[in-house]
């Protein structure tokens, strides 16, 4: 039983991240503050490829942490900007990822070159 709970967790994580992942292409804030956010989604990439659901479930709140805060601070003068293209293009890489893979299997299978041969093989 603990493998299913292990498995519904990184699931949750993994759901968890590619929402907040596709909060980003909603997000404007100065150019400086999205090296932060390049950071937070190469570490949420680096924890969906480890198969850890709590490593991608802090990363996801790291990510959200990055992104623009509700509270004005003094660097209102800086103008605004989107995502950088880099950006932007990684955590949609990231998204399909983790959308079509938490339909199958979580990254961490038990060997790489196994096939998936219990759920529907004949």
């Amino acid at each position: 039983m603990a493998d299913t709970t292990a498995g519904n967790d990184f699931e949750e994580a993994a759901r968890q991240a590619a929402s907040a992942l596709g909060r980003i292409v909603q997000w404007s804030m100065p150019a400086t503050r999205w090296r932060a956010v390049a950071a937070a989604v190469e570490a949420v990439g680096q924890s969906w490829r480890a198969g850890d659901g709590e490593r991608l479930r802090l990363a996801a709140a790291r990510l959200a942490l990055a992104g623009p805060r509700l509270v004005a601070t003094r660097h209102e003068d800086e103008p605004l900007a989107p995502a950088p293209a880099e950006v932007h293009e990684r955590s949609n890489v990231l998204i399909t990822e983790i959308l079509n893979r938490s339909r199958s299997d979580p990254p961490a299978s038990p060997a790489e070159g196994e096939d998936d041969q219990g759920e529907g093989g004949a």
